[in-house]
This record gives C-alpha cells, structure tokens and sequence, in this order.
C-alpha cells in the first residue's frame, strides 16, 4: 500500500490527478476478501488519510476504477 500511494504522490505533483486501474486496487483490496461496500470505503478511507478525494467508478463490464486528487483548500479565512 505503501508504494501504491507514493506512485499516486508523485501522479499528483505531476498532474494535478491520478487514475489507478483494478488491477493495482485489487493488489491492495482484494475483491475476494472484502465485500464491494467495505472495499469503497476503505478506498475512500485510504484516499482521505492522505488529504486526497477520490471517486470510484464501476463499469457496466466490472472493471473498476479509482481517481485520486488533492482535497481542495477552503478560501483563505474561512474553516
């Protein structure tokens, strides 16, 4: 997970985002061990300890795929 989420730092100085395909999600999330809703949520748990957003999308064929941006930072001023 480790490594997972130093490709995804260095996606996201270069480019602003990062797309991780289900094959590198299902390294660190397998869908055998863990049902579809934990498995989101411990994508999405993952993503927000790192100060990251991510929206997971499922295709019509299964294949899924998660992207990966900075939380954006409120107006100056305002919490």
């Amino acid at each position: 997970m480790d490594e997972l989420a130093k490709d995804i730092e260095r996606s996201l100085r270069e480019r602003g985002l990062c797309v991780v395909l289900e094959d590198e999600l299902e390294r660190c999330w397998p869908t055998g061990k863990i049902n579809r809703g934990d498995r989101k949520k411990d994508i999405e748990s993952f993503a927000e300890s790192r100060g990251w957003n991510v929206s997971i999308l499922n295709t019509d064929s299964g294949v899924v795929r998660a992207i990966f941006e900075r939380q954006a930072e409120g107006p100056q001023g305002f919490s």
